[in-house]
């Protein structure tokens, strides 16, 4: 299974201390930061001795970032009494590769020191499906966070980056959450998403419930 299938969805996370998002204009991309890296915002996690930085995936975050995302949905979807592997095969990590270098996407990475701790992907151009194609929408393809950083304020930071570039589009928020993932249910709640009636199959029989946060 690929990133592709989009069963994507966050670990909760604590409050943000300090947030400071740099940009303007309703690109996804932020403001110009290219694709080398630039760092788009910065905050303080939970422990006020380390600084999450938030920059665009390079071209060479790509095997970091499937690593990191095979750990982190296969301990959420084991809390649901689903198995997946925790280590990426060959072409889960060639399609991680792919994203950080598709230009109709944006894939932020979240960074303490210099570890790459958390990973957002945005879709603004209609490579994923949409819940409401007949809207103006921001698709937040996923945001994953190394567990052993769950709780520490990560996550919230790459959430206020999508809210931030949701906004500055003018554009309602969506994601899919898998039922079971009840951590990523309160995540999404708690930043004030709410359920839109929508919903698609899942695997063990649980469905992904699409969420919106309006702008």
């Amino acid at each position: 299974m690929t990133p592709h299938s989009m069963d994507l969805a966050a670990p909760l996370t604590t409050r943000v201390l300090e947030r400071t998002v740099r940009g303007s204009g309703a690109s996804i991309r932020g403001n110009g930061a290219s694709r080398r890296g630039g760092v788009v915002a910065s905050c303080l996690v939970t422990d006020p001795a380390q600084v999450v930085r938030v920059r665009e995936a390079a071209p060479g975050d790509g095997d970091a970032l499937a690593e990191l995302h095979a750990r982190s949905r296969a301990v959420y979807y084991a809390a649901g009494g689903y198995e997946v592997p925790a280590v990426p095969d060959a072409e889960y990590r060639e399609t991680w590769r792919k994203m950080v270098v598709d230009s109709r996407l944006a894939v932020l990475v979240a960074v303490l020191g210099d570890d790459v701790v958390g990973v957002l992907t945005v879709d603004g151009s209609g490579v994923f499906p949409t819940n409401a194609p007949h809207e103006r929408r921001v698709r937040l393809v996923g945001i994953f966070v190394e567990p052993g950083r769950w709780s520490s304020g990560v996550g919230s930071a790459l959430m206020g980056r999508f809210v931030s570039i949701a906004r500055q589009g003018d554009a309602v928020g969506e994601v899919d959450v898998w039922e079971r993932n009840t951590r990523a249910l309160r995540f999404y709640e708690r930043h004030g998403w709410t359920r839109d009636g929508t919903s698609r199959p899942g695997p063990a029989g649980a469905d992904y419930i699409g969420f919106v946060h309006l702008p």
